[in-house]
């Protein structure tokens, strides 16, 4: 109701129920009655505590309740983005699963009903995968059908390649023009007609998974890209592919197509996986005695990162993983717990973030549970986890949380991830006990990642080159880090993040936040108004 404020307020409420998405449909008239006079009583209940009014037939918002929505909107947003993290390491994990299937998929096997001559032992989403490392991590539909379907046999494929590398070098050359295709490369082979392209897509969409592996969006040059997330595994997936099998069990063969990988890993999006696998590493190690601070400037990948690993160590069960965010008005009872108003009125126990996993993890003691602070240096630390300095490190010593009136013992088995950002002022304000318990490891700012997010992003070859040479030679404590440039296309794209993100982490309010700002300013013309969008465009 608050995001209708401004519409027309009046029966049958058409305009609120258009901006709520509500289904006009005709009724009868008493039923119409009773869903406008909902409308009414829901307008009573707002307007009764000061968030909403009606003025001269127009739905408005106080002040009160537009920072409510305001509020809201920031929250919906948090859960947004938190999902956005579990989609993004849910899709590494899936990559990681299904790449040794498809890359064991066989064109002869005993499920086709396709006749191939002897020898057949190709395996095309393997074939299609090594043809795109090869020639620029991208292939046309038109180069698949003129030479890579062609080949039947494993040993074919690097002629077939060396076909379409040496093609690409000529003069003229289009692969979205059929007749260029058919006099360079020569025809569709086995030719299929007109829906021959329907076909190749299939393979694509095969060797995708969808669009997981290959990217799902269309380039104006026709080409499917291979999404640079994953590489790194296609490139393990080839290495490690063993030799083409006969079959002539049908169940044999789909079981054996089919086998999941022993021990599925997660890949860290634009990361290298030995990182990751360090900071694996590092919270079985010291976990049970240490928080493991992860600590970056802001668009470094800290939440990411902490995400993934937590889904490493806890095998992939979301259940094992809590997410808490500090700010400046959290509390030891928000975290640990105290009293809480109750529903009838009073006060009554009610644990906190850490409690609770804590709980869920002394119940299966032999499961390694994760607790991420994500932003601890924003929150009044020393007040927040109180006691907690010293029964973090020593885990077999209960203590006493007064407002539950009950006494914890952290579990050897709860690993607590924090992420932090060097550069907030709570940081420098740490003491000495605090700072005895965090194993703070260090997430730098990537040029790998930023040239692997702009690649993804669309940018043009020069313009991306210059990009990244920029920032390779940011200083080293520059204040942000390669994720701000997610979805960045072209200069406008680069003004405007300049102009609307970058600039504040130099200087706020004017008055200069980073030592040397110039160090960072130097070298990034796209700051420049000429390079600013046009009402034209």
């Amino acid at each position: 109701m608050l995001t209708s404020s401004g519409t027309r307020w009046a029966p049958p409420y058409d305009e609120v129920r258009k901006n709520l998405q509500i289904r006009s449909k005709q009724v009868a008239p008493e039923l119409q009655d009773q869903a406008d006079q909902r409308f009414r009583t829901y307008m009573a209940l707002f307007r009764g505590i000061g968030l909403l009014y009606e003025e001269s037939g127009v739905l408005e918002s106080t002040d009160i309740g537009k920072t409510l929505l305001a509020i809201l909107n920031e929250q919906y947003q948090r859960i947004d983005d938190f999902s956005q993290q579990i989609y993004g390491t849910y899709r590494a994990q899936l990559a990681q699963m299904v790449a040794p299937s498809l890359a064991r998929y066989q064109l002869a096997n005993p499920l086709t009903r396709d006749p191939y001559p002897p020898g057949t032992n190709i395996r095309p989403l393997l074939a299609i995968w090594r043809t795109m490392r090869k020639l620029d991590n991208k292939l046309h539909w038109e180069e698949m059908g003129r030479c890579l379907t062609t080949c039947l046999k494993e040993s074919e494929i690097d002629s077939a390649i060396e076909r379409i590398a040496n093609a690409r070098t000529q003069a003229g050359y289009d692969p979205n023009d059929p007749a260029i295709m058919d006099q360079v490369l020569g025809p569709r082979r086995p030719d299929k007609g007109a829906n021959q392209s329907d076909r190749l897509d299939t393979w694509f969409s095969r060797a995708a998974f969808k669009n997981l592996l290959l990217e799902y969006r269309d380039r104006p040059d026709g080409y499917r890209y291979l999404n640079p997330e994953f590489i790194p595994l296609i490139d393990e997936t080839i290495e490690a592919s063993s030799e083409p099998r006969l079959f002539e069990d049908r169940g044999e063969y789909v079981r054996w197509l089919g086998e999941a990988p022993e021990k599925p890993t997660l890949i860290l999006a634009h990361s290298d996986n030995k990182f990751r696998n360090l900071i694996v590493e590092k919270c079985r190690r010291y976990g049970d005695r240490q928080i493991v601070a992860l600590v970056g400037p802001a668009g470094t990948g800290k939440t990411r990162v902490a995400q993934e690993v937590a889904m490493a160590l806890s095998e992939g069960d979301l259940t094992r993983i809590l997410t808490v965010q500090f700010h400046a008005a959290f509390t030891y009872e928000e975290f640990v717990g105290g009293l809480a108003p109750s529903n009838g009125g009073g006060f009554e126990p009610s644990p906190g973030a850490l409690v609770q996993i804590n709980e869920a993890a002394l119940a299966s003691p032999d499961k390694t549970h994760v607790l991420i602070v994500d932003e601890l240096s924003r929150a009044d630390v020393a007040n927040v986890l109180g006691e907690l300095l010293t029964y973090i490190e020593y885990r077999n010593r209960p203590f006493l949380v007064p407002g539950l009136n009950q006494r914890v013992s952290i579990a050897p088995n709860l690993v607590i991830i924090a992420t932090m950002n060097p550069s907030d002022r709570s940081v420098i304000n740490m003491d000495d006990a605090l700072v005895r318990r965090l194993r703070q490891i260090e997430i730098p700012p990537s040029r790998d990642a930023l040239e692997a997010i702009l690649t993804e992003s669309g940018m043009e070859n020069d313009l991306r080159s210059q990009v990244v040479r920029w920032f390779d030679g940011l200083p080293a404590d520059a204040p942000f880090g390669h994720g701000l440039f997610v979805g960045m296309r072209d200069e406008h794209d680069l003004h405007d993040l300049w102009n609307e993100s970058l600039r504040y982490f130099l200087r706020r309010g004017g008055i200069t936040t980073y030592p040397n700002p110039e160090q960072i300013e130097n070298g990034y013309v796209w700051r420049s108004p000429t390079y600013s969008a046009t009402s034209e465009e």
